[in-house]
């Protein structure tokens, strides 16, 4: 789902578990990235993450209030909670292993 502030807010105040993937349309490692994430997302302990894409051209002022430097950037809370942070990394049990520290 494509990011906005106010369903951000609202998986927070949930305590969803949450991944924000800062992405962009150009970076092949974006594209490898979301490969994995399409395997991964669709599993059952997965179902309740709430995912949100953040287009780094875009929306340059929400890729800066989350801290990132660059694309390719993956970022995991438990609430309002962040509990871990990859960057450009496309290894399959990496990307699981971020994804389990929201369960």
């Amino acid at each position: 789902m494509a990011y906005t502030q106010q369903a951000f807010d609202a998986a927070q105040k949930a305590g969803k578990p949450i991944l924000v993937e800062i992405t962009a349309s150009w970076c092949p490692t974006c594209k490898a990235q979301k490969q994995v994430l399409g395997q991964l997302l669709p599993m059952a302990e997965h179902a309740d993450l709430a995912v949100f894409e953040v287009d780094f051209d875009r929306q340059k002022d929400i890729v800066r209030a989350f801290g990132a430097q660059m694309q390719s950037t993956l970022i995991t809370y438990k609430g309002t909670k962040e509990v871990g942070r990859l960057v450009g990394v496309t290894q399959a049990d990496s990307i699981k292993q971020l994804l389990d520290t929201t369960i």
